[in-house]
């Protein structure tokens, strides 16, 4: 997963042609194929959670456009609803709403409003809320119940041909729900429009708003391309070397994001968990791999075991002048003592720098 739209959200250096290098991370798993380092910059909070929960999953950056510093990441935690963190890191807002598993925004729809949505795993449902950016709050404004069996993965979509906005849920069996959303007053609506199919369990889902595309991760197969219109069917692509067939890429795919540049430019990054890597795709065109990399311990502690990701374009302040990427962290240390988990923030320059 997982952007905004308007913003339609050390190291090795390598190029495509590079030898594969091979290193070994901290749980001895071993990660091939053409990998650089970089380290976070700033962590979040942790999650009010057991150290030995499963609990923080996805993110997403709200972007403030009137002072970009003052910009927030919204986490989700799967035992407990949305946490909103400042960039430093520092908790905000908690909304104590159940088990919301992944999370996106859209911003600058209808009059202006800043869009939050996420899966509801105890309501089956999608739950929609609007950012109030002056008090960094949320407002909710409803939900819509899925028809899957549970729930899933989620993500939200703004079509550039209608502006009309679209939600994309997803269940374990490899069944997903495309639902055109409309307010009515200060209530939000949904209906279904299409359902999709992928072999086996999927979670990650991310779709671009330019290109009309979205992105849907079958955790042990890789990553398949569909079009994002309700209109274009059940057909779909499986990007090129995007599973176990990338000797880089170890089960499962987790977590989508796009960096997006202009004319078409940018990156598609997903989250390998089974290595502890993250591995970018060019964004248009055949989706070509690119390298991989992983996030290694720094001012803070490494990062392993990723589900949910977010990148954003856009400078945040001195600290993040092209934007930052935002990553869960399924083992979070402070010290050698093992805490709850939390989310990494990544100046995004240090990663680009590796992509030129």
């Amino acid at each position: 997963m997982k952007s905004i739209y308007l913003i339609p959200i050390g190291a090795l250096l390598f190029s495509c042609g590079d030898t594969p290098k091979v290193t070994e991370d901290r749980g001895n798993n071993k990660k091939e194929g053409t990998l650089f380092q970089v380290q976070a910059v700033a962590e979040t909070e942790a999650v009010s959670a057991d150290p030995e929960d499963d609990a923080a999953d996805d993110p997403a950056i709200w972007y403030n456009a009137k002072k970009p510093e003052l910009s927030l990441i919204l986490g989700s935690d799967k035992t407990n609803g949305i946490d909103l963190f400042n960039l430093d890191g520092k908790r905000m807002a908690t909304y104590r709403i159940g088990r919301i598993n992944n999370v996106d925004i859209r911003q600058g729809w209808k009059d202006s409003l800043d869009i939050v949505g996420g899966s509801h795993r105890d309501r089956l449902s999608m739950e929609f809320w609007l950012m109030n950016g002056d008090s960094s709050r949320m407002s909710h404004i409803g939900g819509v119940s899925s028809e899957l069996e549970d729930v899933y993965g989620f993500c939200l979509y703004r079509s550039p041909r209608t502006q009309d906005l679209y939600a994309f849920i997803n269940s374990k069996t490899g069944d997903i729900e495309q639902w055109k959303l409309s307010m009515t007053g200060d209530s939000l609506s949904g209906e279904k429009v299409r359902t999709l199919k992928v072999p086996s369990q999927p979670e990650g889902m991310v779709a671009d708003d330019s290109l009309a595309v979205i992105y849907i991760g079958e955790e042990g197969g890789g990553i398949h391309r569909f079009g994002a219109e309700p209109q274009d069917g059940q057909a779909s692509k499986r990007l090129k070397l995007s599973g176990e067939d990338n000797p880089a890429i170890q089960y499962d795919v987790e977590g989508l994001t796009i960096y997006y540049k202009p004319n078409g430019k940018g990156y598609l990054i997903a989250s390998s968990q089974g290595n502890n890597t993250y591995a970018v795709f060019e964004r248009s065109g055949e989706n070509k791999y690119l390298g991989s990399f992983e996030i290694s311990d720094g001012v803070v502690d490494g990062v392993s075991e990723t589900d949910g990701i977010d990148v954003i374009r856009y400078p945040l302040g001195d600290d993040y002048p092209q934007g930052m990427f935002v990553c869960q962290d399924g083992f979070n240390f402070e010290g050698e003592t093992k805490v709850a988990q939390n989310f990494k923030i990544v100046s995004w320059e240090n990663i680009e720098r590796n992509l030129k």
